[in-house]
């Protein structure tokens, strides 16, 4: 997607988009972060919505209703006790569009890699507390959203929870994804010998913010499955977990992980 700031037109394409997957045969769908808003930090107070009913979490409970699919929402500016804070929350939905898992962006992107690419998500953001997990069709899924990409430990401690894929929502800058966004995805599948889905966005969302995209879908050994180019647009694959499985046996790195001397659970 390349969304902007009109929220109603962002769901609109995400309406379509979402419609198009389901002619495609998914039964999960998965949006990018922000896929109903991007705008400036600041903005984000004004567009935060509640939890229970705002505008973009009742369009995703009710398409998950209405089409009997599995959605993991991208990310949605939440409200939080302080006026001058949101959170920026993946809202995960089960195939009855019950809101099964809530997952707050831990790690927040504040940096400054030139004078036309700074940013400072704490000032606006407030970040999560917790890593999480959650069950669709009887297997265990991870999330994360863009920025959490390049700390692995949190990938380590969702597969330790026993996550067989990894999902990314995102909205990575240009300046880093043409040289970081594949290889750090391809990193994450391999290492932890899991399924990796990104969802990103991609374009000109306006003056001072471009997104990178390539959505991609990577497989346990760390091969792109498939992979969007810079339109919106809708990928689709099968999940094989006897593929994932048969990796995990024949290579059973995740077995040697010497638990007590990196992990203290």
């Amino acid at each position: 997607m390349c969304s902007k700031q009109d929220r109603n037109k962002n769901l609109e394409s995400a309406l379509k988009l979402m419609g198009q997957a389901v002619i495609d045969g998914a039964q999960l769908i998965a949006l990018p972060e922000n896929f109903s808003f991007i705008g400036s930090e600041s903005e984000k107070i004004k567009m935060a919505e509640n939890y229970k009913n705002g505008p973009s979490v009742k369009f995703l409970e009710k398409f998950a209703i209405e089409h009997g699919v599995a959605i993991i929402g991208g990310s949605i500016p939440l409200k939080t006790a302080s006026k001058s804070r949101v959170t920026n929350t993946c809202i995960v939905f089960d195939t009855k569009g019950r809101a099964v898992a809530r997952y707050d962006k831990l790690h927040l992107f504040d940096v400054s890699l030139d004078d036309e690419n700074t940013f400072e998500e704490s000032q606006y953001i407030k970040c999560g507390d917790s890593e999480v997990t959650v069950e669709l069709f009887g297997r265990i899924m991870g999330l994360s959203i863009c920025y959490d990409l390049r700390f692995p430990e949190l990938y380590r401690a969702l597969v330790l929870r026993g996550a067989e894929i990894l999902f990314v929502p995102s909205a990575f800058t240009l300046y880093t994804g043409k040289d970081h966004w594949e290889g750090l995805l391809r990193a994450r599948a391999i290492e932890n010998q899991c399924y990796v889905v990104a969802p990103a966005q991609y374009g000109k969302h306006s003056s001072r913010r471009i997104s990178y995209g390539r959505t991609m879908i990577i497989d346990p050994w760390g091969q792109i499955l498939s992979q969007c180019q810079d339109r919106e647009d809708v990928i689709t694959c099968e999940i094989d977990f006897d593929f994932l499985d048969n990796i995990r046996k024949r290579l059973p790195c995740l077995e040697h992980i010497r638990r007590k001397k990196f992990f203290s659970q």
